[in-house]
């Protein structure tokens, strides 16, 4: 059976939401001023395309095993973090280009839009931890895929094998602390909101600007809550398909009946290698999917 090719679109994500990430990054790349400003937003950008295009070279030899990738990939939910993101890089782009599209002395450069005002810095920092929450997400998801793939293929050898589950086992080891970045991100984000809420007294616009950026905080704790989860999720993938089993020397006789495999419920879900089944004296044995 020809293997099945995975497009973005078979997982919930929209060609929207690809072509205004794409678009974004082009539009900061064109730009002349402030490049330091928004490097590690291209860095982002960059890291999104990546694990998105890796997506699209995929193939996988099943549909049992496709129908269990997909269900990976909502319950991570890859598309949301993509999609989001999307919509979060459209926005972003239409105030680059505002902001760009008129440059003289009079107005503020890009270095002070990204400076200027409470309320413009949080924003700002709320989009970046929209890009992060996708770009580790889609990276965490499509590397543990990949893996998966290479472990389950026939052609892999006992050392292959061996080489990926220890990729596995650190890629476990990076998700963890992910996690734990994510959750001190989201402490400090507290720590910005209760210095926001105490009211300055010399406040110019009667503190419209501040609780504009209260709300943008809360934002980004739903979206470092949203990260934490999608993280958690893929870490718990890993863990029970680097498991795996492995059976073999499997003997039957006396007119046994044996069923040696998995339902067809878990095909996809865990790693499992079969080899060496004989049967005997009129014994039966069932190898495979039951």
């Amino acid at each position: 059976m020809d293997p099945f090719s995975i497009t973005a679109g078979v997982i919930g994500i929209t060609s929207a939401a690809t072509t205004s990430i794409v678009q974004l990054r082009s539009l900061i790349d064109s730009l002349s001023e402030a490049k330091d400003e928004v490097a590690d937003i291209t860095t982002s950008l960059t890291n999104i395309e990546r694990p998105l295009a890796a997506l699209e070279r995929l193939s996988i030899s099943d549909g049992a095993t496709l129908n269990a990738f997909k269900e990976d990939m909502c319950k991570v939910g890859v598309a949301e973090a993509v999609n989001s993101c999307g919509d979060a890089c459209k926005r972003f782009q239409k105030d680059l280009t505002k902001w760009t599209k008129h440059s003289s002395a009079t107005k503020l450069s890009l270095r002070d839009r990204f400076s200027v005002g409470v309320w413009n810095k949080e924003k700002i920092r709320t989009f970046r931890t929209q890009l992060q929450w996708c770009e580790t997400t889609l990276h965490f998801a499509v590397t543990s895929t990949q893996l998966m793939i290479q472990l389950r293929s026939e052609k892999a050898s006992e050392a292959d094998r061996e080489s990926v589950r220890n990729q596995l086992q650190t890629l476990e080891t990076r998700i963890k602390e992910h996690i734990d970045l994510t959750k001190h991100q989201q402490d400090e984000a507290q720590e910005r909101k209760r210095e926001l809420e105490e009211e300055p007294e010399d406040e110019e616009d009667g503190g419209a600007g501040r609780l504009l950026a209260i709300q943008e905080v809360e934002k980004q704790s739903r979206l470092l809550e949203a990260e934490q989860v999608s993280s958690g999720t893929v870490f718990s993938q890993v863990q029970s398909k680097r498991s795996g089993q492995d059976i073999r020397n499997i003997i039957t006789s006396a007119n046994s009946r044996t069923y040696v495999g998995m339902p067809a419920s878990v095909v996809g879900k865990i790693n499992q290698r079969i080899s060496e089944v004989r049967t005997d004296g009129g014994s039966t044995a069932f190898v495979g999917i039951f």
